[in-house]
């Protein structure tokens, strides 16, 4: 499909002119189209704004190139730093990519804003635009030059200059794309990196102060380019084109499949797994709530309610969320023979264990970091990053003041990569089912360490990380599966399943604030259909738990039966719980065809009443629509010609 969007530089090189088919967009005059963030050791985030710089423009065809020999911050300072800008024009995009020659002595060129979009209008009503991003599974922000105003730091950030929405990628951004729907059309970003490396969405309006009322896009990338040195970013694709978001899932979809995005196939039992009821042997402060012997009799409950899956955590000595990275069984559970035996008669019966143990958090005790703290990422001060639990059992000291103090481990180092394979035989060697690797399916940060494979690159890491977990997965026997929790398109695809945690794999949280409203599951779902993802925050019979269940129904998540957050009791012990999970499972394997064979999709826009949701799959050449009334009233309504009626608060399902 033809893009729309085009531009014009001054000759100046320090304007420029966005237009949709041939009709400018009004913008402020000095409205910047790129940003450059430096950093000389005293002076961090120092900026540098095209609006201040002079440069040369030169355009032959498709192509405008844009130089500037040296560049002026914000503070007036000279920086001996080269940037070339490119712009290549396709049919159906604007292709930006860049150059940074850093010949100051004194100055690190960190960050790159490029393009970067600022109009005081796009294409039609402020209050119709909507601005779709990669939070978790999706999520869709009405009238985002309003919205965004409350992401107002009110201390911490220069928010008299903007108020800034970043949302870093890998976490809790799942994708390197966005975009915004604006008067029929979709004005897309993607920042194309067949490498995956971090970057960050940033979207910003005007202060609050500010007589301007402006919108301002860009991708945020890190080249953290040393003097002498010079680096050439990822592209990023810019185009508008009649449409929705659809558009951008389409581009994004087809870049990664053609690049670094190249999915397994889930073992068979991973594809028609309903989920798993997830239970925590011994919890952080020591307490038993179960011991090896009483796995097979969990299993045999859980699967009352058609779940054929455990979810083993807290299984070693050390107890959960202690002593990482060791894991050795423990005696007061029963011991080794034990876990195996119990391992062993579940699966006789037809059942499934997976084994958990952490992949990124390193306990500061342990005998691990006091061997190998270089394994540790550090930060741009040079100080590794740290994590504190503050879980409690019944007092007030380990709430209020915490108890474990982890640092993270960078995929790149050389150190972590053996103890995860050391870990991943552990497990292998009780013969479960799945090993699982928490939390290395996305949680990123920029390391600084310059010892580790990805040197001076601190974005780099996720390159080393999809290297980790393939060599973890060439380790699994021929009907073992391998998982993680975190979503993120680049480790996604080397995963069987994915134990979710972001934005719309609950559809409530209930320590945050409640925005169903908000949520796009479509937009990550429709993108990478083949991921199999599970539900978050359904623990147990809190308010609002009918609702969490039914959006994961229609949303195609498996079941993460958790009662009481892993502790204590099981599912059975929550009937009314077992009874609607059972429900629920019993309804998707009528329609096993779709939900666990099919493909996620959304062709088709349907005209539905007000209150209810809708997911569309298709298998051999069928179509199936998930429906859910969130209302309080039976409704009846066509659809695609057949008359369906959906209970109050229930779901249902048509095949077309």
């Amino acid at each position: 499909m033809k893009n729309l969007l085009s531009f014009k530089v001054n000759d100046t090189a320090n304007r420029i002119t966005w237009y949709v088919s041939g009709k400018a967009l009004p913008a402020r005059e000095d409205a910047d189209f790129w940003r450059l963030m430096t950093d000389d050791g005293y002076h961090m985030d120092t900026q540098i704004k095209s609006s201040r710089q002079t440069g040369t423009v030169k355009t032959e065809g498709d192509r405008t190139v844009i130089r500037y020999d040296k560049l002026v911050n914000d503070y007036g300072a000279v920086c001996d730093i080269g940037l070339t800008l490119t712009v290549t024009a396709a049919d159906d995009r604007l292709i930006f990519d860049s150059r940074i020659d850093n010949r100051d002595e004194k100055t690190r060129a960190d960050e790159l804003q490029y393009p970067y979009l600022e109009v005081t209008r796009l294409c039609g009503p402020k209050e119709e635009d909507v601005l779709i991003r990669p939070f978790g599974l999706g999520e869709q922000l009405k009238n985002p030059w309003e919205a965004l105003k409350n992401a107002h730091s009110e201390y911490m950030s220069a928010d008299y200059e903007d108020i800034k929405a970043s949302m870093p990628y890998h976490r809790p951004a799942t994708m390197s794309w966005f975009g915004i729907q604006t008067g029929g059309n979709f004005l897309y970003f993607g920042r194309h990196d067949e490498r995956t490396r971090l970057c960050c969405i940033l979207n910003s309006v005007a202060p609050r102060e500010s007589d301007a009322k402006y919108l301002a896009s860009t991708i945020c990338q890190y080249p953290f380019a040393r003097p002498g040195e010079s680096l050439t970013p990822p592209p990023v694709v810019v185009t508008l084109q009649p449409g929705d978001w659809r558009i951008g899932s389409d581009i994004y979809g087809a870049f990664a499949r053609e690049t670094f995005y190249h999915p397994v196939t889930p073992r068979a039992w991973v594809q028609e797994m309903t989920g798993w009821q997830r239970i925590i042997m011994r919890h952080q402060y020591g307490e038993i709530f179960w011991r090896y012997e009483d796995l097979p009799r969990l299993y045999r409950e859980g699967k009352e309610s058609g779940l054929d899956t455990l979810f083993v955590f807290g299984w070693w000595k050390g107890k959960f969320d202690n002593g990482y990275p060791h894991y050795e069984p423990d005696d007061e559970l029963g011991g080794a023979d034990a876990l195996k035996a119990a391992i062993k008669e579940i699966r006789g019966e037809g059942g499934r264990v997976i084994l958990y143990n952490n992949g990124i958090l390193i306990d500061k005790k342990s005998a691990f970091y006091k061997e190998h703290p270089e394994a540790a990422r550090i930060d741009i001060d040079g100080n590794q990053y740290e994590d504190h639990y503050k879980f409690e059992n019944n007092g007030t000291v380990l709430r209020n003041y915490g108890y474990k103090s982890f640092v993270d481990a960078c995929q790149a180092s050389l150190a972590w990569p053996e103890q995860l394979k050391k870990n991943a035989a552990i497990k292998l060697g009780f013969d479960p089912d799945a090993i699982f690797f928490d939390q290395i399916g996305g949680r990123n940060y920029l390391c600084f360490n310059p010892e580790h494979r990805h040197g001076y690159r601190p974005d780099d890491e996720p390159f080393y990380r999809r290297q980790n977990v393939d060599e973890l997965r060439a380790m699994l026997g021929e009907d073992q599966a391998i998982g993680t929790e975190v979503l993120s398109d680049h480790t996604a695809q080397r995963f069987d399943f994915i134990h979710g945690s972001e934005f719309g794999t609950s559809y409530y949280n209930p320590k945050r604030p409640y925005h169903p409203d908000r949520h796009l599951p479509a937009m990550f779902r429709r993108t990478f259909p083949e991921i199999i993802l599970s539900n978050r925050h359904i623990h147990d019979c809190a308010h609002r738990y009918e609702e969490a269940m039914c959006h994961s129904f229609i949303t195609g998540l498996r079941f993460d039966v958790s009662i009481f957050r892993g502790r204590r009791i099981g599912v059975k012990d929550m009937p009314a719980y077992a009874a609607r999970l059972k429900e629920l499972l019993n309804l998707k394997a009528k329609y096993a065809e779709f939900f666990y064979h099919g493909t996620y999709v959304r062709d088709t826009d349907l005209v539905l009443p007000d209150g209810v949701e809708y997911a569309e799959y298709k298998a051999n050449g069928k179509r199936m629509f998930a429906l859910w009334n969130k209302t309080n009233e039976a409704l009846t309504f066509d659809v695609l010609g057949q008359n369906v009626t959906v209970r109050a608060m229930d779901v249902a399902c048509v095949v077309v």
